[in-house]
């Protein structure tokens, strides 16, 4: 018989018109493609994200396998005050409704399930409505560190978004730390958020970086005959938008080329920067035609957590990657072979120039990149780090 699998996620994982929705994406199509695993979901659909049977049927999840609940997770001035009385985490609360909480008990009342994986920890805040209802195994598949982005918030902010976002950190930081200790497993993305969750539970924690069937990733030629920079990414994310506002600000407006900076991702209904040196495509369809018709992904990240899963995209599309440290977090490279690291306005300015002066270097990097994805984040990785660990899990008693 196979093993019953319940995926909750926040949002829907399809379309996968994100990082966090890749994600989730993974995870399903790994469950899908071994046989002894049965895969049903329950997914909450958003304002931002809604949900559409068609996207999920796709991707081979038939209605009888998935389950949604519509959510209003926009944050309100009423919603924030009865979160502060309630002295609960008003980020988490957003997603934990009492619709929410009813559809998930009844499904867990129909159905009994072996595993049950949460896709971060906004989902996984229902934890205590499924030990209610299933004696299943837990496991979190943990993203990112999300209290320690809200610490990067409150740093920066100025009063009196200072005291808020603290606030916010701090209740935070107690919910995440303590849904981590009601888990039996935790899958984490990279090496950094696995330090962070051992410091403060004992939760076994197992590495899974994101990976790429590398055979859905073909890069294709283009005629550009200057390189053509670009970034692709959620506008709507508060770390994406003030990456790129700060690099198109700080660095590209002062190089003055002649080409564009190509700018898409969702979020971009109405023109954001309204500038002649940026031409922003707004959310498109196909991303990896985006990709291939650029040359050099830019990755400007001053905040953040976790693995950005667009760079893993365009690297295994053989895309040179200009990055912050911060936004090249959980990849295993080498900087200036699999791609290059700038933090500062003078280090992106020169990294631009020497590109531009030698664009076949970024040529080579990319393909340095595309060999990287393929040794270290192809799905044939995948089964090795995954399965011991569930199996390990699904027998203890």
């Amino acid at each position: 018989m196979p093993k019953k699998i319940l995926q909750i996620t926040h949002k829907p994982a399809y379309p996968a018109i994100d990082g966090g929705c890749l994600e989730m994406a993974k995870m399903s199509q790994f469950y899908q493609n071994h046989s002894e695993y049965e895969l049903s979901v329950f997914t909450i659909s958003t304002e931002k994200h809604p949900f559409s049977q068609p996207e999920f049927t796709a991707a081979n999840l038939l209605p009888e396998q998935v389950t949604h609940v519509q959510a209003t997770t926009q944050p309100t001035a009423i919603g924030g005050l009865k979160s502060i009385l309630n002295q609960n985490s008003y980020n988490l609360s957003r997603f934990c409704t009492h619709e929410i909480r009813n559809e998930l008990k009844a499904l867990l009342r129909s159905q009994q399930f072996d595993l049950i994986q949460f896709e971060s920890i906004f989902s996984a805040q229902l934890w205590q409505e499924v030990t209610q209802h299933s004696t299943a195994k837990l496991i979190l598949n943990a993203p990112n560190i999300e209290f320690q982005l809200w610490e990067q918030y409150a740093h920066q902010a100025k009063w009196p978004k200072k005291q808020l976002f603290a606030y916010l950190a701090k209740k935070l930081k107690q919910e995440e730390i303590a849904i981590w200790g009601e888990m039996d497993g935790i899958f984490s993305i990279t090496p950094k958020v696995s330090q962070t969750i051992a410091k403060y539970v004992r939760t076994p924690i197992a590495l899974v970086p994101f990976f790429v069937q590398l055979n859905k990733y073909i890069p294709t030629p283009n005629e550009n005959k200057t390189l053509s920079f670009f970034h692709i990414g959620a506008m709507d994310w508060k770390p994406n938008l003030e990456g790129v506002s700060w690099f198109i600000n700080t660095v590209w407006k002062q190089l003055k080329y002649d080409t564009p900076f190509h700018l898409a991702g969702k979020g971009m209904s109405s023109s954001i920067f309204s500038s002649p040196l940026v031409k922003e495509h707004g959310f498109v369809e196909d991303s990896h035609k985006f990709m291939n018709a650029h040359d050099v992904m830019i990755v400007p990240l001053l905040s953040g957590s976790g693995m950005r899963i667009k760079i893993i995209e365009a690297m295994a599309l053989g895309k040179c990657i200009i990055s912050t440290s911060i936004g090249a977090e959980g990849i295993e490279f080498e900087p200036n072979h699999h791609l290059i690291i700038t933090n500062t306005k003078e280090e992106f300015t020169a990294a631009l120039k020497e590109l531009q002066a030698h664009p076949e270097r970024a040529a080579l990097i990319g393909s340095n990149a595309r060999q990287l994805v393929q040794d270290k984040y192809s799905d044939e990785q995948l089964n090795q780090q995954i399965l011991p660990f569930i199996d390990s899990l699904l027998t203890l008693e």
